[in-house]
This record gives structure tokens, sequence and C-alpha cells, in this order.
């Protein structure tokens, strides 16, 4: 999408909000992901993939709601990025989201991390294609 899309859409979405961030590269989501939103998350993630180089990162600390088409949309970019050998790094996803993901098998999505503990900083992981929790070492 072209920026001047996501420009209006920020401009004109008075339910989410989207900061970049530098260090690490990504975005953060504040406010309610939902079917008014949608375009605006599309286009945000659109854009940090096809300007973005390595690993995004997506801070979902500030959102309140997030419904399961927005979680899905959020695995598919994952699975995007994941042909390139890149990887997005969920960093405080909202317990009703873990839950979905769970349910619905999607946190073996390829390319998809789930990082557990301070805000943008994965410390503990769910590791890929298991439900429990690991630190860094490998140790429960």
């Amino acid at each position: 999408m072209a920026a001047s899309t996501l420009e209006r859409l920020l401009r004109d979405d008075p339910l989410l909000r989207v900061v970049p961030t530098i260090c690490p590269s990504g975005l953060r989501f504040e406010g309610e992901i939902d079917l008014c939103s949608r375009d605006l998350l599309a286009a945000a993630l659109d854009e940090a993939v096809q300007f973005g180089n390595g690993d995004l990162h997506i801070d979902l600390a500030g959102v309140t709601f997030i419904d399961v088409a927005g979680i899905r949309l959020i695995t598919t970019v994952a699975k995007t990025l994941s042909r390139d050998g890149r990887r997005l790094l969920l960093h405080a996803t909202p317990p009703g989201a873990r839950k979905v993901i769970h349910l619905l098998g999607w946190e073996t999505a390829p390319g998809l991390m789930h990082c557990i503990g301070a805000k943008l900083e994965c410390a503990v992981m769910w590791s890929r294609g298991s439900s429990r929790m690991t630190d860094r070492s490998g140790e429960p």
C-alpha cells in the first residue's frame, strides 16, 4: 500500500494507534483491533514487511481488544516473513489472544514467536511447535 493510504488510515482511525519502534524494529499497537481497524492493521504490517529488514517486533501491550481475524492477519504476516528467513515476534500478547492462538494451533505458524516478559524483550518464549515455555537456556 502507498504511504498516503497508511497515513490516511492513521489519521482516520480513532480506535487504533500505530507507533513505529526503532530498537527493536517493529510496531506498537494501542487500542482495539477489530473489523473497523483491520485495514489499518494490514497497512501497517504490510509497510513494516516491505520496508523493514530482519525480524519484525509487534508490541501488543496497549491493545485492549483483538478479534480472531486480527490474530489471523498477524500469523499470516509471520508466514510471509518466514519465507525470507525472518520472524514476527509478538510482545505482550493479551491473554485472550494467546488462548485463541493456542486453541487454533497458530502458535506453530512458521515465523511466529511469542515473547513473554518485559515489553519488547524476548526473555522467555514458547518453543516453536510446543506449548511449554522455556527461557533462552532451554530450561523450563
